[in-house]
Formats: structure tokens, C-alpha cells, sequence
């Protein structure tokens, strides 16, 4: 239940954060094209006009191969672009296309037309930047879920190896107090030293307060130490001489 409810939220926040984003490219494409219609006079006779619908044609056709390149990199690395129907987008980019090399053929005088191409040119233009920008984000949550969900599991790996670890110096402690010999062997090996040494820092890591991948191994390692130490006290000539005197008592 606490899963379904954290992916809801975390759906939510993602749709109100894709919904404000969309209506403020929006509300700067509206106040583009506004601008372009009524503050923005383009003379109808002037002799750069060919050549801004020539570069706006070259632009077009490079932005949406550019586009093309992009999806096909997302596609190839199966991931997923987006909620936005990339076809659409598409569709505009050739519409404007096709567009403007109406305008290089026919070559009209009318500057709402040569506004029109204008504007066809930043449409898609700003629909290509939003799918992307949305892309972006969705990746970077992706990989920062991806990154929790990692580090969630290495701390509870080495939270796993503190209390077995823990487990095992009580163990080895309880021999030592039953079988003094063990205290003994622990010492005459250097061992002793090596093993308080090691269950100190154990402990030391329930303070830690995010786990690395260098402190889940040195984990590992201090309690594969620990349990090595555990079956050679088991192994202590002592300890089966004990077990073998208890069963025949018996």
C-alpha cells in the first residue's frame, strides 16, 4: 500500500511539473506569435525575404533531422521517449517543410504569409524543445529512482552483514568465555586484536548514514572474517575434546 501510494505521488508530481512546463513554453510561443502579428512589420517588397525563407527552410530541414537522430539514439538504447506523441511533432516539422518551400516557389509579397512561415518555423521548433526538455526530466528522475533504489538496497546489505557480523563476535565471545583455550589460540595468532578491531568498526557503520559500494565490501569482508574466525574456534582441538567427554558422560 505504502508503494502504491509513493508511485502516485510520484506520478502526480511529475504531471503537474509536465502541465506547468507545457503552459509555460505555451504561454512564450503565444506571446511570440502576438508579437510577430502586431508589433513586428515585415515590408512586402524587401529583398531579403527570399533568403530568410530559404534559411528558414535549410533550418527546418536540419532541426528535424536532428530530431530524427535524436529519437533514433533513445530508440536504440530501448528507452522510452516521453509522453508526447513524437509523430505529431514530426508531422509539424514536415508541414513547415513544405511550407516553406511554397513560399520559395510561389514567392509571394504578402507579409502575413512570410509571419505565417515565421511562425510555422517556431511551432515546431518550441514543440521539439519541450519534448525534449520533458525527456530530459523523466531521465533524470528515472536515474535518481534508479540511484534510491541502489542505495536502499546496499544499506540494507550492510545492515544485514552488521547484525550477522554482530551474531558471530557473540559467538565467538561466549567460546572464549567456555573454552579459555580458544582466548588462547585467538591471541598466540594475532588474531585477537584483528577481530575487536574489526567488530568495532561494524558498529561504527549504524551511524553511517548512506552506504557505498566500498563500504558494503569492506562489510563483507570484515564479517567473512569474522565467520572464518567462528569455524576455526569450532575447530579448536579443545572444543572437540569437550563435545567428545559430553557425549560420553552421557
Amino acid at each position: 500500500m505504502k508503494g502504491s501510494r509513493a508511485e502516485r505521488y510520484r506520478s502526480r508530481r511529475r504531471n503537474d511539473s509536465e502541465v506547468s512546463r507545457f503552459w509555460i513554453m505555451g504561454l512564450l510561443f503565444s506571446l511570440l506569435v502576438l508579437a510577430f502579428e502586431f508589433l513586428i512589420e515585415i515590408p512586402a517588397d524587401a529583398d531579403w525575404l527570399q533568403e530568410m525563407e530559404m534559411a528558414l527552410f535549410s533550418a527546418s530541414f536540419t532541426l528535424l533531422a536532428f530530431y530524427l537522430l535524436g529519437l533514433t539514439f533513445v530508440f536504440s538504447r530501448g528507452q522510452r521517449v516521453g509522453k508526447i506523441n513524437h509523430q505529431v511533432i514530426i508531422y509539424v516539422w514536415l508541414g513547415a517543410i513544405l511550407f516553406h518551400l511554397f513560399l520559395l516557389i510561389s514567392n509571394l509579397s504578402n507579409q502575413h504569409v512570410y509571419k505565417a512561415g515565421i511562425i510555422l518555423f517556431l511551432g515546431p521548433l518550441f514543440l521539439t524543445v519541450y519534448h525534449f526538455i520533458t525527456y530530459l526530466s523523466a531521465l533524470r528522475e528515472e536515474r535518481a529512482e534508479q540511484e534510491a533504489a541502489t542505495g536502499a538496497s546496499m544499506e540494507r546489505v550492510a545492515y544485514q552483514m552488521i547484525l550477522e557480523g554482530s551474531r558471530v563476535y557473540s559467538e565467538i565471545n561466549r567460546l572464549k568465555t567456555e573454552y579459555p583455550e580458544i582466548e588462547q589460540m585467538l591471541r598466540a595468532n594475532d588474531f585477537h586484536n584483528k577481530l575487536e578491531r574489526y567488530a568495532l568498526e561494524m558498529q561504527q557503520y549504524l551511524q553511517v548514514k548512506q552506504f557505498e559500494r566500498k563500504d558494503v565490501e569492506l562489510l563483507e569482508g570484515h564479517y567473512y572474517f569474522l565467520e572464518n574466525l567462528l569455524t576455526l574456534a569450532k575447530q579448536h582441538p579443545g572444543i572437540i575434546e569437550s563435545r567428545q567427554f559430553a557425549r560420553r558422560e552421557d
